[in-house]
C-alpha cells in the first residue's frame, strides 16, 4: 500500500510539472475590463467585450514581462500576435522585462524578436517602458534599441500627447525605480485620460499627484509565478499589489499584469500568461451593483435594441434589470462616488474594484493562426 501511494504521488507531482513547464505557459488568457470616468466599479467583460464595443471610446492593450530568453524563444508571441489581430486594440502599451538577461542572451534570435515585436500593431502605436531585467548585464541600451526598431516609443521619465477626433490622452512612463532615477512627477495636461506606466507597482505610493491619473499600468509580479490556492511567492516591487485592478485613489486605477514569461523556473502554475485589454467609456455614471448575475438573453436583447435607438437614446440608456421579466430601465440612476475614509488606507491588498459575476461564458472565439 505504501509503495503505491509513493508511485501515486511521484506520478502526480511529474503531471504537476509537466503542466507547468509545457502547457501552461502556452496559455494565453484575456482578459477585458470596460472602465468609465467614475472608477469605484469597473465591468470585467471578458467573455462578452464585443457587445460593449460601442460604449468604448479607445481600447488599450496592456502586455508585460516577456522575458525572452534561451528558454522563450520570439516566436512564443504568435499568440499575443493573434490575440491582438483579433481585438484590434487602438494603442498597445508594454510595462517592462522584454528579455531575461542580456547577458545570456541568445543574439542570433534578435532578428527574429524584431520582426515579432514589429508585427504587434495598432493605430495609435505602441508605447513601452523598461523593466528591472531589462538593465540586468548593463542591456538597457540594448533593449531600448530593439523596441525603437520595432516602432515602440520608449518613455524614460516622459510623457506623450496624442489626440484625434474620438479622444486625447497623455501617456507618461517612470524608469525602473531599483535601476534608475525616478521622476514621480509630471506636469498636469489637459487630456481626457491620463495614463502612467511604471513597472514595479508597490512604487505608486511615490507618485505625487496620482489622482490626476485615470490609470497605472505595471506588471513585475507574475503574478506569484506559481500559485496553489492562497498561496504564492512575492516579488519585492509587487508584495503589496501582486494582479487584477485596485483603487489606490478615488479616481486612479491600478492594474497590474501578471506577464507572459517567465524567470528563474521556466514554470507556470494556476497563473497564466495574460493580454489585458482596457475599453475606455466617457461616461461619467458609475456602473450599478447588480446582486444577481444578469440574464444573459436579455442582455442580448438589450444590446440588439440598443443599437436601433438614436445615437442620444443610447447615450442615456442604462443597465439591462437583473430580472428579464421586468421592464427595461431607460436611465440608470446615478450613484454618488465612492470617497475614502481619510483615516484607512487607500485600498488593501485584495481589495479589487472589478465586477467579474456580471458576464457568462457565450462562445469561444476562433483564433487566427501565425506562422
Amino acid at each position: 500500500m505504501a509503495a503505491k501511494i509513493l508511485v501515486a504521488i511521484i506520478v502526480m507531482l511529474f503531471a504537476i510539472g509537466f503542466y507547468a513547464m509545457f502547457i501552461e505557459p502556452r496559455r494565453l488568457s484575456e482578459k477585458h475590463f470596460l472602465i468609465r470616468k467614475d472608477k469605484s466599479r469597473v465591468l470585467d467583460i471578458s467573455d462578452a467585450y464585443d457587445m460593449f464595443q460601442n460604449e468604448g471610446d479607445i481600447a488599450v492593450a496592456h502586455i508585460s514581462d516577456l522575458h525572452f530568453s534561451r528558454w522563450f524563444k520570439p516566436r512564443r508571441l504568435n499568440k499575443v500576435i493573434n490575440s491582438l489581430r483579433e481585438t484590434r486594440p487602438d494603442l498597445i502599451v508594454f510595462t517592462g522585462d522584454l528579455i531575461d538577461d542580456y547577458k545570456k542572451w541568445p543574439v542570433k534570435q534578435t532578428p527574429a524578436l524584431v520582426d515579432k515585436l514589429k508585427r504587434l500593431q495598432a493605430p495609435m502605436g505602441k508605447i513601452a517602458v523598461l523593466g528591472n531585467h531589462d538593465y540586468k548585464s548593463d542591456g538597457s541600451y540594448f533593449v531600448k534599441e530593439i523596441l525603437q526598431k520595432a516602432g515602440f516609443t520608449v518613455l524614460i521619465n516622459e510623457d506623450v500627447f496624442g489626440s484625434d477626433e474620438k479622444i486625447s490622452l497623455n501617456v507618461a512612463g517612470i524608469a525602473d525605480p531599483t535601476t534608475e532615477k525616478s521622476q514621480f512627477y509630471f506636469e498636469p495636461t489637459l487630456a481626457e485620460w491620463q495614463i502612467l506606466l511604471l513597472h514595479q507597482p508597490d512604487y505608486i505610493n511615490r507618485i505625487q499627484n496620482l489622482d490626476m491619473y485615470d490609470l497605472v499600468l505595471s506588471g513585475h509580479s507574475h503574478g506569484g509565478q506559481i500559485r496553489f490556492a492562497s498561496f504564492y511567492p512575492k516579488t519585492a516591487g509587487a508584495k503589496t499589489y501582486t494582479e487584477s485592478l485596485y483603487l489606490p485613489s478615488e479616481n486612479t486605477l491600478l492594474s497590474v499584469n501578471t506577464g507572459i514569461g517567465t524567470t528563474g523556473l521556466p514554470l507556470r502554475f494556476g497563473v497564466p500568461p495574460e493580454i489585458v485589454y482596457y475599453h475606455l467609456s466617457h461616461k461619467t455614471e458609475p456602473f450599478r451593483k447588480a446582486e444577481n448575475p444578469f440574464d444573459f438573453k436579455a442582455l442580448i436583447e438589450e444590446e440588439k435594441s440598443s443599437k436601433n435607438q438614436p445615437a442620444e437614446t443610447q447615450e442615456k440608456s442604462g443597465e439591462p434589470s437583473t430580472d428579464p421579466s421586468a421592464p427595461q430601465p431607460k436611465t440608470a440612476p446615478a450613484q454618488p462616488a465612492i470617497t475614502p475614509d481619510p483615516t484607512e488606507p487607500a485600498v488593501e491588498p485584495t481589495d479589487k474594484v472589478v465586477d467579474i459575476s456580471l458576464f457568462r461564458r457565450r462562445y469561444q472565439d476562433k483564433k487566427r493562426t501565425v506562422s
